[in-house]
């Protein structure tokens, strides 16, 4: 893609589709899709192999040093995250990482430290990357920023019906109270909470299906005048 480098960034709740269609969009654009979660659960995968267990509360931004991270996003829209070389996609995706990641997301030394990762990607290639804080604290200046919203409903049956695909039973009332819980503790996060970055495009997509949410963000960017994406890499 010719032209200006470009960063648009989506946030959004737990459960708002945010990162499928990030990635899809991106693929669909000739954008660079990055995982942002991926990266913390990388960290969180490298501090687990040092440390073995870690202890809530305390820092770990000191131990960072040797950690390399790299992020590779396919034409077929996957994304390879590897650690020190290894490819790590799979084991980041453990209930082992899940258990563990909030004492590493929480950890402002290390958020400065995956914030940098990040920024220094953006100088490399026009991109699109999801998260919690990605308009408001990570690319303050991206040049689309957009915020993914649905109800809590809404958000609660989405996750029920991804958990059957896999083959797990749950209970939607139970996946409801992790959401609203999920919710509050996002919004109230001393450091990188989920807020509506100032200037962000709101989409509420408790009506819009999959399709409707990545055509709407197609459009956006096109709207935003970002030079050299709507060159008929859509399909």
């Amino acid at each position: 893609m010719g032209g200006k480098r470009i960063v648009v960034a989506v946030d959004g709740p737990a459960g708002s589709g945010k990162s499928s269609v990030s990635r899809e969009a991106a693929r669909r654009l000739g954008l660079r899709y990055i995982d942002s979660g991926a990266i913390y659960r990388a960290v969180t995968h490298f501090l687990l192999g040092r440390f073995g267990s870690l202890e809530k509360g305390r820092s770990y931004a000191a131990f960072l040093d040797g950690l390399e991270i790299a992020q590779r996003f396919d034409p077929e829209g996957r994304v390879h995250t590897s650690v020190n070389g290894d490819d790590v996609s799979s084991a980041i995706r453990d209930e082992l990482i899940a258990r563990n990641i909030g004492t590493v997301s929480d950890d402002p030394g290390i958020r400065n430290f995956v914030n940098g990762l990040l920024r220094s990607w953006s100088g490399r290639e026009s991109l699109i990357m999801d998260g919690r804080d990605i308009g408001t604290v990570v690319f303050p200046d991206a040049a689309v920023k957009i915020f993914l919203d649905a109800s809590a409903e809404v958000r609660s049956l989405r996750r029920v019906a991804e958990y059957r695909e896999m083959g797990k039973t749950v209970d939607v009332n139970e996946i409801r109270n992790q959401i609203i819980r999920r919710d509050q503790e996002d919004t109230e996060r001393p450091f990188g909470r989920l807020a509506k970055a100032e200037g962000s495009f709101y989409i509420d997509t408790s009506s819009m299906d999959k399709e409707e949410v990545i055509k709407r963000i197609i459009e956006l960017i096109a709207e935003a005048g970002a030079p050299g994406l709507m060159d008929g890499r859509q399909g």
